[in-house]
């Protein structure tokens, strides 16, 4: 049983867009009183715009410099949102496996020794420690008992194995991390509420499972028990030997 959920790819693209426009609304509000500026001068002017040359090259040069600040803005932004995106795709998601549910976020993307670097969150979390999983408004919080690594995600790759994630990086299998209670993530995700709904299902599916298992084994227990109990009594009445002649 494996299942990945990936982000998607809309809902950031429109976080990255709010952020572009913030970005531009120092330029684009001083271009509004720039033409509030002229259309003082054209009211007052008895529809004929008469402004004086000094107030003209501050329209001109100001107009000038807002339209190339918000071309330089929008072109490093529209770039540095590609790579954000291509990171997230890659170190965002939320894998349901066996008995273990892997969360990864990346955190962030870094220019060092000539190229990017991603770094990212990851938590381990064992599915019968799962207690909720809630949506809120822009996250998504597990209740549950997780190891959580915050490291170069070149670092923190894996590979699933029967008794859950093996690290390639064999140190982290015993070492680093540390122990947290809960998971918040960005839910940048289709249908949070169904990934949620999932969660908990594979969480209870596994501990029923444990709980059968713990049965089956109490019983097998109480089973050889009982049968050692029998053999001793049978031991201990065994008859005579007794001689033909």
């Amino acid at each position: 049983m494996k299942k990945t959920f990936h982000v998607n790819e809309k809902i950031l693209a429109a976080k990255y867009n709010r952020r572009l426009f913030l970005a531009n609304l120092p330029s684009i509000s001083l271009i509004i009183s720039l033409l509030a500026i002229v259309l003082i001068f054209y009211v007052f002017g008895d529809g004929k715009v008469s402004i004086p040359d000094v107030i003209h090259s501050y329209v001109f040069y100001g107009t000038y410099f807002c339209v190339l600040y918000s071309f330089i803005v929008c072109l490093f932004g529209s770039i540095l949102s590609e790579i954000l995106i291509k990171a997230h795709k890659k170190h965002t998601y939320i894998e349901i496996s066996d008995s273990s549910l892997v969360v990864s976020e990346h955190f962030q993307t870094v220019f060092c020794d000539g190229k990017f670097r991603s770094f990212k969150k990851l938590w381990i979390i064992d599915l019968k420690d799962v207690k909720n999983v809630e949506c809120l408004q822009k996250s998504i919080v597990i209740t549950a008992k997780a190891r959580y690594f915050n490291e170069n995600a070149d670092w923190l790759g894996y590979v699933r194995t029967e008794n859950g994630v093996d690290f390639d990086n064999w140190w982290y299998n015993c070492n680093g991390g540390k122990e947290v209670h809960s998971v918040e993530i960005h839910d940048f995700y289709t249908n949070s509420e169904r990934i949620a709904g999932r969660i908990l299902l594979c969480s209870d599916k596994i501990i029923e499972r444990t709980k059968q298992r713990e049965e089956y084994r109490r019983r097998m227990l109480e089973i050889a028990k009982n049968t050692k109990h029998k053999r001793g009594i049978s031991d201990k009445y065994k008859p005579p030997h007794r001689k033909f002649r």
